[in-house]
């Protein structure tokens, strides 16, 4: 069972989904996502990217204090196992429309941005609310 927090929410995304066109939804999404990050994280990104003279030493020291930091031949990702949304990770599989994750582009975003001080670019490949294993987002630094 959907708390009635839970399932407000879901009423709004998927009212929003059923209203709106996708591209202006994501939008909307993404900028919630922003407002999610943590400052005090950014500030501390932030530092280990002044610190690094380059961007490889950036991401292999934040990845270090980020273990779902991932480096791989393709590029490099945020990787996580389960839903860390409190917002939504108690929400039963299914409930919640999957376009909800961008939230999670925007949140990706405000961080790499905050402490590169420059746009990158965010993906969401994959969304545990979508039915994957996992989620999985593609940072284009």
């Amino acid at each position: 069972m959907v708390s009635s927090g839970g399932e407000w929410l879901c009423n709004l995304i998927g009212g929003l989904d059923e209203s709106v066109d996708d591209e202006t939804l994501k939008r909307v999404l993404v900028d919630c996502g922003r407002g999610c990050q943590s400052q005090s994280t950014i500030k501390k990104a932030r530092a280990i990217y002044e610190r690094s003279k380059d961007i490889d030493t950036f991401l292999t020291e934040f990845g270090e204090t980020n273990k779902h930091l991932h480096r791989e031949k393709e590029g490099t990702y945020l990787v996580y196992p389960r839903c860390y949304c409190t917002r939504v990770n108690k929400i039963p599989q299914g409930q919640m429309p999957a376009i909800y994750c961008n939230c999670s582009v925007g949140w990706a975003k405000a961080l790499f941005e905050g402490a590169l001080g420059r746009p990158v670019d965010v993906t969401l490949e994959k969304s545990i609310i979508a039915g994957d294993s996992e989620c999985r987002l593609r940072i284009e630094l």
